[in-house]
């Protein structure tokens, strides 16, 4: 579809969103809803107190909606922070009450250090963690898991490949019908694992992932707006997954990761903030990478049907519409840090 110059697809829906809370929320929620989604994952990663329990679910969830205009048709779907105290009660009872549509995995080592942001309260024991899983299985509660070694000693660029063979590979064999979403995926050997898997394995891939490889953090100088975890992998990696999303791969799904962060701490020389806020024009620049692909045709099953039916979403009967005309992506959303800002893109949603 080389020639194309508008493209109609079918709403699509965010498998992975960080809106956080109060001001910012109030701030970012807009850019999603501007970009016609009929939903969103929202991350529970708050600070200092993340999801980890029905009240604070139910709260969160109340706040977003008085946010979001009668006129829109948004659905929240809110994910329970799975911790080494919680019960498999409290997930189940979560998931019956509508508390929570899924469980959010992170992983934190014995000290208590994250991976990525508001992580540290994460799993320091998986197998202790069996009871929950063998109880979501049986429920067919979704978990949704930040596959990344945190061992300091752990390489950078392994840590995905580690927790894949340490924490994802046993968790699928011990649990073959527990609904797991890998995501935010940026090897080529955790691609090569949830396309091969006949189980109920999915993975999302972010629009930032698909663009960029890690000379792109550090050429001319570190750039921290690129700074995300998982980090920018080799090209290697960056085409494999890539080439299972162009190909319109029924396993691969699109989620953001947008993570919004004060421009001042996304771009501090020391403790620059781990994440990439495209919110505001997501749907655009998963189309530029498509396009640049020349898989078009294969971007609407990434954004408005793969793998939804693992969070209960049904495909979106209404429609959206791009066309290929240039857009200037902002630099600032108030004081959020735009990815790519001041850069212009090739498709604008209308």
């Amino acid at each position: 579809m080389p020639n194309t110059k508008q493209i109609k697809i079918r709403r699509w829906f965010d498998r992975h969103l960080h809106i956080r809370d109060g001001e910012m929320m109030a701030n970012v929620l807009p850019c999603t809803l501007d970009q016609r989604a009929t939903g969103a994952i929202i991350m529970p990663n708050l600070m200092p107190d993340p999801i980890t329990t029905i009240d604070r679910a139910v709260a969160y969830r109340d706040r977003i909606r008085a946010l979001i205009p009668t006129s829109v048709d948004f659905s929240p779907v809110l994910t329970c922070y799975l911790t080494d105290h919680t019960t498999p009660d409290e997930v189940v009872e979560g998931y019956r009450v509508g508390a929570w549509g899924a469980v959010k995995l992170y992983m934190a080592d014995q000290n208590g250090q994250g991976g990525t942001t508001g992580s540290a309260h994460g799993v320091r024991d998986l197998p202790g963690r069996y009871p929950v899983f063998e109880a979501m299985q049986r429920h067919g509660i979704p978990l949704l898991g930040h596959f990344e070694a945190v061992e300091r000693e752990v390489d950078e660029f392994d840590r995905e490949a580690v927790s894949l063979e340490r924490d994802l590979g046993p968790l699928v064999q011990e649990f073959p019908e527990l609904p797991i979403v890998a995501e935010h995926i940026t090897d080529g050997r955790m691609a090569d694992y949830v396309a091969e898997h006949g189980g109920p394995l999915w993975a999302t891939v972010t629009a930032h992932h698909l663009m960029l490889n890690r000379n792109d953090l550090f050429w001319g100088g570190l750039a921290p707006i690129n700074w995300c975890k998982p980090v920018l992998k080799r090209e290697s990696h960056r085409a494999r997954v890539a080439e299972y999303v162009f190909s319109g791969h029924h396993k691969f799904g699109a989620g953001t990761d947008s993570a919004p962060h004060p421009k001042h701490k996304k771009e501090a020389c020391c403790g620059c903030a781990a994440g990439v806020f495209t919110a505001s024009h997501a749907v655009e620049l998963y189309a530029t990478a498509f396009d640049r692909a020349g898989k078009l045709e294969n971007l609407e099953a990434f954004l408005s049907v793969n793998g939804l039916q693992v969070y209960g979403v049904p495909v979106s009967g209404e429609s959206m519409t791009l066309e290929r005309r240039d857009r200037a992506v902002p630099e600032k959303v108030g004081e959020v840090a735009v990815f790519m800002g001041g850069q212009t893109i090739s498709w604008t949603l209308l």
